[in-house]
């Protein structure tokens, strides 16, 4: 089903056993695997179907953090987490987040995030500018919650990853 402009769903893992959200080694885990774009189902597919995934869940790690957009504490839930057979034998945890690469902030060499320019037409109106501040915070939000994700994956022996369509292979290049 399609809401806004993105495919929402539920998931039905092929293999309910190596899924956290149903195999019942998570007490609090919910059940339901909602997938909230449809590259969450592409990725949940491929967590499902992946030979080298061990154990994965959707929206199974929350996080904390602060947000400067709003001053106030919020909770994050990462999309998925997984864990992996690596090439030495071992075993990588990995917290991923999907999005599309338009809302993945760009950082300039200090790590400060590289806002889009104003649109330039002949006459901004007060709705362009609204839509470009709400873009630019859609970025700082993103930025606050990936960096408190950074900080618990190293607290917790994960990587933490931001996977776009790119790294999807909807695009090329």
């Amino acid at each position: 089903m399609f809401a806004g402009d993105y495919l929402k769903g539920e998931f039905t893992p092929k293999n309910p056993n190596k899924c956290l959200n149903k195999n019942g080694k998570l007490p609090n885990s919910k059940d339901k695997i909602t997938f909230r774009s449809s590259y969450e189902m592409i990725f949940a597919n491929w967590c499902d179907l992946e030979d080298d995934v061990i154990e994965w869940g959707s929206e199974v790690i929350e996080i904390q953090y602060f947000s400067k957009v709003d001053n106030k504490k919020h909770r994050y839930i990462t999309d998925f987490v997984f864990m992996s057979r690596n090439a030495d034998g071992g075993v990588d945890k990995w917290l991923v987040e999907i999005k599309p690469k338009s809302q993945v902030p760009v950082l300039n060499a200090v790590g400060e995030i590289q806002f889009p320019e104003l649109p330039k037409k002949k006459r901004v109106t007060k709705k362009s500018i609204e839509r470009w501040q709400s873009f630019c915070n859609v970025l700082k939000t993103n930025h606050e919650k990936w960096e408190s994700a950074r900080v618990w994956a190293r607290k917790n022996g994960y990587n933490f990853k931001v996977i776009t369509e790119q790294e999807l292979g909807l695009v090329v290049g």
